[in-house]
């Protein structure tokens, strides 16, 4: 059990490198794009009609990607006055429980995606950008990854708790994730 959970929690250390960078891509994307629509539209009074709808795709991108390495980084905003005043073990039993909920939550966010993605964006195309492009590249795929990953994070941090959980029913030690 730990050689797999060693593997699977490196692959989630890796998908948050890739994240990592994603993040800091789309916000490189973001403060570029409206930095030179000032300079296009004040300075050279040209405004660039594409820089609104790329700020917008990036914008989207790094909430997705944030969101998931937020749950990795366990930064989302959690309310633990009832659960912090339990014993340990129902504090796990929680966790378990929170977690599982998450990952059903991101799964069926994943499902819809590609619903979504089918139905409504797979003929649709960009509109003020250079380039033409699909929009569920903007829209579905982001959604798709983010809580794909989100899912992944919150069936490993299960996994912990359940292993956390069992070690301290056995009176071992306990593990730190």
């Amino acid at each position: 059990m730990q050689g797999f959970s060693r593997k699977y929690g490196d692959l989630l250390c890796r998908i948050e490198g890739v994240e990592r960078a994603l993040g800091i891509l789309m916000l490189a994307i973001m403060v570029s794009a409206i930095f030179a629509q000032v300079v296009s539209r004040y300075l050279l009074g040209l405004p660039l009609v594409w820089v609104e709808e790329l700020s917008t795709y990036a914008f989207i991108w790094g909430v997705f990607v944030g969101a998931s390495l937020g749950l990795k980084k366990k930064r989302h905003i959690k309310i633990l006055s009832f659960i912090s005043r339990l014993p340990q073990r129902r504090q796990l039993l929680f966790q378990g429980i929170m977690d599982i909920v998450i990952a059903l939550f991101c799964l069926l966010l994943v499902v819809n995606g590609f619903s979504a993605m089918a139905i409504f964006e797979w003929r649709q195309r960009t509109i003020a950008l250079p380039i033409e492009l699909p929009r569920y590249l903007f829209y579905s795929t982001p959604l798709i990854l983010g809580t794909a990953s989100m899912a992944l994070t919150a069936v490993h941090d299960f996994l912990l708790a359940l292993f956390a959980g069992a070690l301290h029913a056995s009176g071992g030690s306990e593990i730190r994730s």
